[in-house]
């Protein structure tokens, strides 16, 4: 599975919006997380998005996720949909990335 990461804000609250391809299932996935915290430095996340609320989560491609990130107001770099695309042209798993509002990104080597 590829796991592309976005850090940035949404309505004031910081969220994390990740975009990926699932491999062994042949799917893209896309999750929004928003941290809450509890208190004593514990914290849990709600998410405000992710495909397994849909009806049918693993049929959408990209433009319904750009549709979806559109509906919550929430931009992300071009170059988080360029390299999932490419991670599913080249079916690419354990491929994890985090990018930048400027459209560079970092991969995590293991």
């Amino acid at each position: 599975m590829s796991r592309h990461f976005f850090d940035t804000f949404h309505e004031g609250f910081p969220i994390t919006v990740l975009l990926g391809w699932d491999r062994p299932a042949s799917y893209f996935f896309l999750v929004i997380e928003k941290p809450t915290e509890l208190g004593e430095n514990t914290m849990t996340f709600d998410f405000l998005y992710s495909n397994l609320q849909e009806i049918y989560p693993f049929i959408h491609d990209l433009n319904y996720y750009r549709e979806v990130l559109r509906h919550f107001n929430i931009d992300v770099p071009e170059s988080m949909f360029i390299e999932v695309q490419h991670d599913c042209v080249r079916n690419v798993g354990n491929r994890i990335v985090t990018h930048q509002a400027d459209g560079s990104f970092t991969e995590r080597v293991f």
